[in-house]
């Protein structure tokens, strides 16, 4: 008899004892099927206070009601929409208002030149004394420099100092607004402008030509990662791990400096951020390489990274090769300089913390970065999008407990998934697949530190029912998975409990008193 015929048998007698079965048993073996189901979904094996209880009902209410709106009732779901249109709407909601105020934990997938918002650079860097622009007229951007006096002006670029320009302008709110309009990715929503993956990037790679020389200023630079941190404290993150290239500083008179000059000012002010705001944990750095440099140099950064973690282990976590995946090299033509580390004599246990997977396509190179990340003993795995292709490797990582990165407004801007409920992550999330939330470049996109990137998450990501224990594993997870060692973990975990049970006393007390 064919196959087919045996499997339409087998299902008709299955649909027989369907039918015959009492309606008890029925919902009995449904409401089975059902916990069983959600008992892979992440956050739901912890178990949540009756004040958590309270806390959590507000936001699943108001989650359940967005969603049943549009599912029902036609209505636009906003959480899915690009962050370009759902960002002024997102902030009005209880569950961001609740969110904005949770302590988050970490963000473990960060770039230094985007990390603080774009509107401090724009209102205060920009009013600072010497500094120069022109439009680059083949790309119509600005072009910013910090310098003695005016730089030499060409055909395609004419310098004049910003401080006078705005003194001519119309307005300064209006001068400013042109500046922020000009550099940022959200000047128009980057879903429509941009058609495929290609052009948002190359976009997005304008950004950080634009802000460079803004921000590696020496003076700025020290600036910019302290008002970091502030903001990032501000969000309620305890602690931040960046990925840098290290590279670039200046001085007026146009002095570069190398490396450790950059690394020597992170430590600096991490440390004086850190005595000053004890219940921040701190900042710790992985060097990035670029993924379009020869080999040479990349076993060069990985030597002088070497060097860096032996003089500051407590500050330098280890390696990353960043840029965009698609085009440029893959981690496997990279083999040979990756493993030198684990062919010294003896053997240097450099930690690798690498992107990977930041892809649509499929048995490609790209695709295959995950497979070389995984044999080079990666720590962590930046976006993974294409992971979930990889049945065997999820399972490997979740064996290894290898997190995944996921930054879910930096996944939909850069053009992998316009609608977030249909990211390549949500099944990791329904799976307890190790994940932790991090923003990518928040100041690129203009958002939050971290809490639109939960919001989303949990708004898209996670199930109509997914509660404040998805949130907060999400937060358990940040520490847990971070670079830290084990005492600073535990002492991490200590003064994240604290904040989190002062979080839940206060939003108590709002609800009850009708403030949310």
């Amino acid at each position: 008899m064919p196959l087919f015929l045996d499997v339409t048998l087998i299902l008709g007698l299955l649909t027989t004892l369907t039918l015959a079965m009492p309606v008890d048993d029925y919902d009995k073996a449904r409401m089975q099927m059902l916990q069983k189901d959600r008992s892979t979904h992440i956050g739901y094996k912890l178990t949540l206070s009756s004040d958590e209880k309270i806390v959590s009902d507000v936001m699943v209410k108001e989650k359940a009601k967005l969603i049943e709106e549009s599912r029902q009732g036609h209505k636009e779901y906003f959480p899915s929409l690009s962050f370009y249109r759902s960002k002024p709407l997102i902030e009005n909601t209880q569950v961001y208002k609740l969110i904005k105020k949770m302590p988050k934990g970490a963000a473990l997938h960060l770039h230094d030149q985007a990390i603080a918002s774009l509107d401090w650079l724009v209102k205060n860097v920009t009013y600072r004394d010497h500094l120069y622009m022109c439009v680059n007229k083949t790309t119509n951007t600005l072009q910013f420099k910090f310098h003695k006096e005016a730089p030499k002006s060409d055909s395609n670029c004419n310098w004049c100092s910003v401080k006078e320009k705005r003194s001519l302008a119309t307005s300064a709110f209006e001068f400013d607004e042109s500046i922020m309009r000009n550099i940022s990715l959200l000047a128009t929503d980057p879903l429509v402008t941009f058609p495929d993956v290609n052009s948002v990037w190359e976009k997005f790679m304008q950004y950080f030509g634009q802000v460079f020389n803004i921000i590696f200023y020496a003076p700025v630079f020290r600036d910019y990662f302290r008002q970091a941190l502030i903001e990032f404290y501000d969000d309620n993150v305890q602690y931040i791990e960046l990925r840098s290239l290290f590279d670039g500083v200046y001085d007026l008179d146009g002095t570069t400096h190398g490396r450790q000059k950059a690394f020597d000012i992170y430590q600096e002010v991490t440390k004086e951020f850190t005595k000053s705001h004890p219940d921040f944990i701190g900042a710790k750095f992985i060097m990035s390489g670029l993924r379009n440099s020869k080999e040479s140099d990349i076993l060069n950064e990985i030597k002088e990274t070497m060097a860096m973690r032996e003089s500051a282990p407590d500050f330098m976590l280890g390696y990353d090769l960043v840029g965009q995946e698609d085009p440029y090299n893959s981690l496997l033509h990279y083999r040979n300089e990756l493993l030198y580390p684990s062919q010294t004599d003896p053997a240097n246990p450099l930690p690798y913390f690498f992107h990977a997977g930041e892809t649509n396509w499929q048995g490609t190179e790209t695709d295959y970065n995950l497979i070389d990340a995984v044999l080079l003993n990666t720590t962590r795995i930046g976006h993974g999008y294409a992971l979930i292709k990889h049945p065997t490797l999820v399972e490997t990582i979740k064996n290894k407990g290898i997190a995944v990165e996921v930054n879910p407004i930096s996944n939909q801007l850069l053009g992998l998934v316009k609608d977030l409920r249909n990211h390549a992550a949500v099944p990791l999330f329904a799976n307890d697949i190790p994940v932790v939330i991090s923003s990518d470049d928040p100041g690129t996109w203009e958002a939050s530190p971290l809490s639109h990137d939960f919001y989303l998450a949990f708004m898209n990501m996670c199930g109509e029912d997914a509660d404040l224990r998805a949130l907060k594993q999400l937060a358990y997870n940040s520490i847990k998975y971070s670079a830290m060692n084990e005492n600073e973990k535990a002492n991490a975990m200590t003064l994240w409990e604290s904040k989190w049970k002062d979080f839940i006393q206060q939003a108590v007390k709002d609800i009850n008193s009708g403030k949310l």
